[in-house]
């Protein structure tokens, strides 16, 4: 049982539980579906724990949660592209962009599955995860440079908006950085490569702490707008 308590098990379904006590009545639907987002990831995660076990017996492809992940990319690129459309609706039209960036994803997506790895989707779509990132980040900054401008007054630690981009653009950033430095320590001994695990449980932790803490504040902003 305790094979199923990982530091990205606990800390997603932490997230999941406070979106859930939070967001559950809040009258934005897209803050809404947020909760149906965690609870996927979250099940996807505990799923793939005995999965791991599997493969590491007999590391065959079919064997491999590769494919459970591949399948995941698509909900990450929906559900975060649907609240990055929301949040900068905002201040711009960003539909254009919004769609672009979706169907740039798709064609990497069924071209990388079908062209690139040997074993479709039990090989993982690398390449789609650090495209879905780079938007991401773009998505993030660009919003960033719209708050900046936006004359109104905003208080940045009671943003719920701010605080869910922030975590997002720290994880994602992160995230291709550990990439890029891995494929420099390939050829290192394995004790250094240990250090981007941590890393990585750290952006984890960034990424779901920051989330968590922008739908207690959305709470709080809902509270205030009906009072």
């Amino acid at each position: 049982m305790l094979q199923y308590f990982t530091l990205y098990t606990v800390t997603e379904t932490t997230c999941f539980i406070i979106a859930l006590i939070f967001l559950i009545k809040d009258p934005d639907l897209t803050w809404r579906i947020l909760i149906l987002f965690l609870l996927i990831t979250s099940l996807v995660e505990i799923g793939t724990v005995p999965m791991i076990k599997i493969y590491n017996k007999n590391p065959i492809p079919q064997n491999s949660d590769a494919w459970v992940y591949n399948i995941l990319l698509i909900f990450q690129m929906g559900f975060c592209t649907l609240m990055f459309e929301h949040l900068l609706h905002k201040y711009i039209n960003s539909r254009p962009a919004i769609l672009t960036g979706l169907a740039v994803f798709f064609i990497v997506y069924m071209y990388e599955m079908f062209s690139l790895n040997p074993h479709g989707i039990y090989d993982y779509n690398s390449i789609t995860e650090t495209l879905m990132s780079v938007l991401f980040i773009l998505y993030s900054l660009f919003f960033y440079y719209l708050l900046l401008k936006d004359e109104s007054y905003i208080i940045l630690k009671h943003s719920a908006a701010f605080w869910w981009v922030t975590g997002t653009l720290f994880f994602y950033f992160g995230s291709i950085a550990c990439t890029l430095f891995y494929e420099i320590l390939k050829s290192e001994p394995k004790s250094n490569k240990v250090y981007l695990s941590y890393i990585s449980d750290i952006l984890i932790v960034i990424l779901y702490s920051c989330w968590s803490y922008s739908f207690i504040c959305k709470k709080r902003s809902t509270q205030i707008s009906k009072a």
